[in-house]
């Protein structure tokens, strides 16, 4: 009787580690996919804030970017 009890408990224990295993896991998608989604809106939030800006890089026809980009 001892013994059966004993499984019983194991089996009980297994069973309950798995299902905390599944919500631990479950929180922790649900909490990336939460800090994604923030970090996509902040990039782009800053992405179109950079588009009404001058750009900072020459222009392929420049003489300044054709002869030190690449010397010949």
């Amino acid at each position: 009787m001892l013994l059966r009890c004993a499984t019983m408990a194991t089996g009980v224990m297994i069973s309950g580690l798995a299902f905390a295993t599944g919500v631990g896991v479950g929180a922790a998608a649900v909490g990336g996919a939460y800090l994604a989604c923030k970090a996509m809106k902040r990039r782009s939030r800053w992405r179109d804030e950079d588009h009404g800006m001058a750009s900072h890089t020459p222009n392929p026809g420049d003489d300044l970017a054709s002869t030190e980009a690449m010397p010949s």
